[in-house]
């Protein structure tokens, strides 16, 4: 036998000798239709059904389940409980099932038991654990601890009952209270892509069971205080930002980096951009744009592409602490983000330069300072457009950073709590919710913005209604131009990025191009609407927006009526009897539009 052949086989009878040793320390039975598994630190139950429905350290069970439903412990949910019932054991350790939408596996180890979910339909699943109510303290990213329940977005996290702690991986949020006080843990997983979780059961250290105790018994901090002075320091904010590159990120003719942002939790962070500059001949000074993204976004270097394409320099950054690796709405956590979006709501008794409202915008202001430091860019000549949450984050910076020379703010608006998220506002309490406006909408800022703001969105947005939008639009003292088109779709690409109104206001700022119409006056006497206007452009079309129903903004149904013009400057129509809502579209010969201000009838 050869020398090779011999050390072939003693390193096949170690690996047959490990594995025996595995199997010796952990048993798994089948067990009256359930699969029944004891290793040295934990006891385990798969159900029937595919779902893990204990799981129990030093005699402490972390899960809760009920036979037959919700909750069944740790288990696939899409469009409810998902059952894997076709579970079987493939080999002593592993427990596998299967279902006509995917399939899971458990792999049992004497310390770990490790998950692999595959979702083969074209949905996305859920993997929800939902937590024994004694299960009163988690740790999380951050090494940050919480008493339960609790809503974040952490993907690792450590759960503490007495002695005994559960850490998870691979998760994409924790949240509750669900059904009384429970805490639910949740990793979403995309149509054809699988998942792989990791729960590592035992006992808590010393430290971390202190920890645990003080985080339960702890009376609650007071509520963090409003700002000595403004909420963001321009002064500091205002200086180009330390830059680090970012490997891995590949576009044409952009360049990715991160950026220091603030503090989070006491610790450094690093914020994600694409950069995009022209191309222009050398020594050129051209305009910059900010590009604030909107909910379940990133920085996208298609949208900086978009304006590169027409003579401008342009930043997009990620203001939820990601990069955009994923899939829309699931982007990759960065382990030096900032907090994750959207709305904070459930963030607002932390640190108030730990929430996310205040490190979205902070992240946009140094964004704008470090485009504003760049040689090739006339810093004198940048403006800000955001969508839908970037919208609203636009909103804002239109008050609080002066140094931009225009705002575009597509769909999001102020007046939180009179939209459709109003109920997130309102469910804080009458104080938080309070501090909330305070701080965090844009109605707080709106009145200091000066420079021109051109407002973009549809009269059906399913989020930023009509009634906020009005309030919201009239609070600036600069000029403003409005852009509201009927049953305009929701979302970046074509729907929010292209409008060709968001290009000709920018030009005509920043670059002395032709401006979009101007509407002067409007008025109504009975029936007879009309409204005055200017500009150099001609005018081409004429449309009246009325509907006849009342109710909910999202579901009133409006048409367009087509309207004569005259010569001179003034257009006149009459609404139709039971008209409730109305307004004017002007379209020139650009296809732009502006639009007159919505007036409800009665009111």
């Amino acid at each position: 036998m050869s020398h090779r052949t011999r050390n072939g086989l003693m390193v096949a009878v170690a690996v047959l000798g490990f594995a025996a040793a595995q199997a010796a320390e952990v048993t798994v039975a089948k067990q009256k239709g359930q699969f029944v598994v004891h290793a040295p630190t934990y006891h385990a139950t798969v159900g029937a059904d595919g779902c893990l429905t204990s799981l129990r350290t030093g005699g402490t069970e972390f899960l809760k389940a009920v036979p037959g439903r919700i909750p069944r412990g740790i288990y696939p949910y899409q469009d409810g409980l998902h059952a894997m019932p076709t579970v079987a054991q493939p080999s002593p350790l592993v427990v596998a099932g299967r279902s006509d939408k995917g399939t899971i596996r458990y792999e049992f180890a004497p310390q770990t038991i490790t998950v692999a979910l595959t979702n083969t339909s074209k949905k996305t699943m859920l993997y929800v654990g939902v937590l024994d109510p004694a299960v009163d303290a988690v740790m999380g990213d951050r090494r940050r601890f919480a008493k339960t329940p609790i809503t974040r977005r952490w993907r690792t996290t450590t759960w503490f009952v007495g002695r005994a702690n559960l850490g998870i991986t691979g998760g994409t949020r924790v949240w509750g209270p669900w059904s009384g006080n429970h805490q639910v843990w949740q990793a979403d997983v995309a149509p054809g892509k699988a998942a792989t979780f990791v729960l590592t059961p035992g006992a808590a250290t010393d430290a971390q069971i202190a920890k645990a105790i003080h985080t339960v018994t702890a009376p609650p901090p007071p509520p963090p205080t409003d700002p000595v002075g403004p909420m963001w320091d321009m002064a500091k904010l205002g200086k180009a930002p330390t830059t680090w590159p970012a490997p891995g990120f590949e576009a044409k003719g952009m360049r990715a980096l991160f950026f220091e942002g603030p503090p989070y939790e006491g610790q450094p962070t690093r914020v994600f951009a694409w950069i995009g500059l022209p191309e222009v001949p050398a020594g050129t000074k051209v305009p910059g744009m900010v590009l604030v993204h909107g909910g379940g976004g990133s920085a996208f270097h298609t949208w900086v592409r978009r304006w590169t394409s027409r003579g401008y320099a342009a930043i997009a950054m990620d203001t939820c602490g990601c990069v955009p690796k994923g899939r829309y709405g699931h982007w990759q956590r960065h382990p030096h983000g900032g907090p994750p979006g959207w709305g904070g709501y459930g963030q607002i008794d932390d640190p108030r330069t730990d929430q996310w409202a205040y490190h979205a915008v902070a992240a946009a202001i140094l964004a704008h300072s470090l485009l504003r430091s760049l040689p090739e860019v006339d810093p004198d000549r940048t403006g800000l457009t955001g969508i839908s949450w970037g919208g609203y984050l636009t909103s804002i910076l239109a008050g609080v950073d002066a140094r931009f020379k225009l705002a575009v703010p597509v769909y999001g608006c102020g007046f939180t709590n009179e939209h459709a998220f109003a109920g997130s506002v309102n469910a804080l309490g009458k104080e938080r919710a309070a501090r909330w406006m305070r701080w965090w909408d844009p109605s707080a800022y709106l009145a200091n913005a000066r420079m021109p703001l051109l407002w973009v969105t549809g009269s059906n947005d399913f989020a930023y209604t009509f009634n906020a939008l009005q309030k919201s639009y009239r609070l600036p003292r600069g000029p403003r131009a409005l852009c509201v088109r009927l049953r305009m779709p929701h979302g970046h690409g074509n729907a929010g990025e292209g409008p060709k109104e968001i290009f000709t206001f920018a030009d005509s700022v920043l670059k002395g191009g032709q401006p979009l119409l101007r509407i002067t006056g409007q008025g109504r006497e009975g029936r007879s609407v009309w409204a005055t206007y200017e500009g150099k452009a001609s005018l081409a079309k004429v449309e009246l927006n009325i509907t006849k129903d009342t109710g909910r903004w999202q579901k009133r149904k409006w048409e367009a009526l087509p309207v004569a013009i005259v010569p001179g400057n003034k257009i006149t129509a009459t609404l139709p009897e039971g008209t409730t809502v109305h307004y004017l579209n002007l379209f020139d010969t650009r296809s732009c539009v502006v639009s007159t201000e919505h007036e409800e009838i009665g009111r």
